[in-house]
Order: C-alpha cells, then structure tokens, then sequence
C-alpha cells in the first residue's frame, strides 16, 4: 500500500533520522496535525509543547484549540505562528 509520509522520508529524510519517528502537516498555518506524538507537555490558547521520541516539538500561536487528541495523534485548531524541533 503507497504511503505519503513513507516515500518523502525514504527520498529525503533517510531511515534513523528524529524526522522519521512522527509526522506533521500543518494546513494554510490554521490546523496543525501531528501523529506520532508521545504526549502533550504544556497546552494553553497560545503556546501548545508536544513531546517526540527524542525531542519536543513547540508550537507558538494564538486562539489554539484542542480539536482532537488520541494516544499518538494531534489536531490543533489556531492561528500557528511558530513551530520549533528541540
């Protein structure tokens, strides 16, 4: 079965790199989508942290809601600003 995320990483990224452990779109700067999250850290209106396999993702914005969140994905709804990897 063809996979989106699976041909960019394996064209791009490379197998063992941090990019290849979770996936993110973020949609005209106005829903973020992650998956492959390990947890929520901080979330408020306007700055939400994500924990990744070996690191945290930091999302700066405004008017941010939680549209969804399971074990490993996320829908952030906002004005997303600013994205950061640690």
């Amino acid at each position: 079965m063809f996979n989106f995320f699976d041909e960019i990483k394996n064209k791009f990224v490379g197998n063992g790199d941090i990019l290849t452990d979770f996936n993110i779109i973020n949609m005209s700067g106005k829903i973020l989508y992650i998956e492959g999250h390990c947890g929520v850290v901080t979330i408020n209106s306007n700055l939400v942290v994500i924990k990744i396999k070996k690191g945290r993702v930091v999302i700066d914005g405004e008017n941010f809601v939680l549209k969804e969140l399971s074990e490993n994905t996320l829908l952030l709804q906002g004005k997303i600003i600013k994205m950061e990897m640690f």
